[in-house]
């Protein structure tokens, strides 16, 4: 009669500690030392009442250690041999996972096309959190906390009882809400029906890619432009045609001799990202005119239409689309808060069904308590003054940029005319390239955006992004002088 194959020598070195049950602690020990290859397929383990008198603990937890194992597959046991390490543990996974390591090391894992996107602009000597002056930052003290917070304990208590919360078009009061908002404020003429809530003007951006074109069809876009919609129509396998801007906006005569039928076409026109021109109307009215003729979609970004310094906002593209060719996107990140994810889109009657469908793609419907309460946000008029008091500190904060930039880098910078928004361009009026700009003020502690960052071509003058919003006046000062210095430090 055969002897039994003598038990392996337990090496554990357990040292238990009061957070997890023993039986657990146990368990993960051995299940690793299996995995890293210290025990071996056919090993056969001691009895339980022996490793339970070696570890000093009860056999009942032992038990407890080696059922579970063997319910998941590490342990197998037999009547009269034993309990042993299964036979289904590969030979030595130790060097099999060194192995595996070391093809991982030598070779990228096998991803879409689309995950292979180029970085527009290696922006990486920004720090994680935001320093002044970069753009697009409000002003957290500025929200009204307290009221939001009793608006968010009014709509949880009743938010299984509402529903309006489970429509795929998004909730109801939110969207008329929008609706009656846009209708006084920026002139868009729609219903709510033709209102769309999506997870920020991203979302937007790509369902719009989505939706309305398949892979390699073109769009145009602005150049200078926002270089998320660029990516998100990369993303979803869209030819971006880059058409240059100037004072009236996106040149529609150069888009047509260079593509002359595009699909898309996404503009920015009450605030151009970033030059923050306006769009003119004749301009307006040529894009509207190639839209019809071409049978093409026009993408209408309207963010930082609330922000204008000294004039009321000028009415949307929508509002003069005759022929139903206009998209209007919106979001409230930046009137609200960026921790609010959502945005909106104003479509054509026609595609809303179309897009409920590729929506669903994606989510259901978004959150319903958050739309709630901004539902009743806008409704009593919280969203309009939250809006022109705002406006009022990003007015005084551009006044001390600008004139800090005058006083002390005229002879470097020139400050773009725009009135709108939160964030302003300037020139470089020396032959600095921008990127070196923005990473000698990163430097010393200021956030700026090369203007660079935001073009596909080449520019022919340079300049630096530099956002006042979310930031105090000394702040702003500081900053803008430390710019200043930098770029007399510059040599050109």
């Amino acid at each position: 009669m055969p002897k039994r194959a003598p038990a392996i020598d337990l090496q554990l070195n357990l040292t238990f500690c009061s957070g997890l049950p023993r039986h657990r602690q146990l368990y993960s020990a051995l299940k690793r030392a299996v995995l890293d290859g210290q025990f071996r397929s056919g090993n056969r383990l001691p009895s339980t009442r022996s490793l339970a008198r070696t570890l000093g603990i009860s056999r009942t937890t032992v038990l407890d250690a080696f059922e579970q194992l063997s319910a998941e597959g590490y342990l197998e046991g037999k009547v009269g041999s034993g309990t042993r390490v299964a036979c289904c543990i590969p030979g030595n996974p130790e060097r099999a996972s060194q192995r595996l390591s070391g093809r991982l090391a030598r070779s990228a894992p096998r991803v879409s096309q689309r995950a292979h996107l180029p970085i527009e602009e290696d922006l990486s000597f920004l720090q994680t959190s935001a320093r002044p002056l970069r753009p697009g930052q409000p002003e957290s003290s500025l929200f009204p906390r307290t009221l939001w917070s009793r608006l968010a304990a009014k709509h949880w208590r009743r938010a299984n009882r509402d529903p309006e919360h489970i429509d795929s078009l998004g909730y109801r009061p939110l969207r008329k809400a929008i609706a009656d908002y846009l209708a006084r404020i920026r002139g868009v003429r729609c219903e709510p029906d033709q209102v769309l809530i999506v997870g920020g003007a991203q979302q937007a951006l790509y369902l719009c890619a989505y939706t309305l074109l398949d892979p390699g069809e073109s769009v145009w876009m602005e150049d200078p432009g926002y270089p998320r919609a660029r990516r998100a129509f990369l993303g979803a396998g869209l030819k971006v045609v880059p058409v240059p801007v100037d004072a009236e906006g996106i040149n529609v005569a150069v888009g047509r001799k260079s593509h002359p039928s595009p699909r898309l076409v996404f503009v920015t026109p009450s605030f151009q990202c970033p030059l923050g021109s306006m769009m003119s109307l004749a301009r307006r009215f040529e894009l509207l005119q190639m839209a019809k003729e071409q049978a093409s979609w026009i993408l209408e970004d309207d963010y930082f239409h609330e922000y204008r310094y000294g004039a009321a906002p000028v009415a949307c593209l929508q509002s003069i689309d005759e022929t139903g060719r206009v998209i209007y996107i919106g979001n409230f990140s930046k009137s609200v808060a960026p921790s609010l994810r959502i945005g909106y889109l104003v479509l054509p009657p026609g595609l809303v069904e179309s897009f409920q469908r590729a929506r669903s793609t994606i989510s259901r419907q978004p959150p319903g308590v958050e739309q709630a309460i901004l539902a009743e946000f806008i409704t009593e008029g919280h969203l309009e003054w939250f809006i022109k008091m705002s406006l009022r500190v990003y007015s005084d904060r551009r006044d001390v940029l600008a004139e800090t930039i005058r006083k002390y880098g005229e002879q470097n910078l020139e400050i773009s005319p725009s009135g709108v928004g939160m964030y302003l361009v300037a020139w470089l009026k020396q032959r600095i390239d921008d990127r070196d700009a923005a990473l000698a003020a990163a430097a010393h502690g200021v956030d700026a955006i090369p203007l660079s960052a935001f073009c596909s071509r080449p520019l022919r003058r340079k300049g630096l992004v530099l956002g006042y919003s979310g930031y105090e006046p000394e702040r702003i000062q500081l900053a803008a002088r430390r710019v200043c210095e930098v770029l007399s430090a510059i040599k050109t």
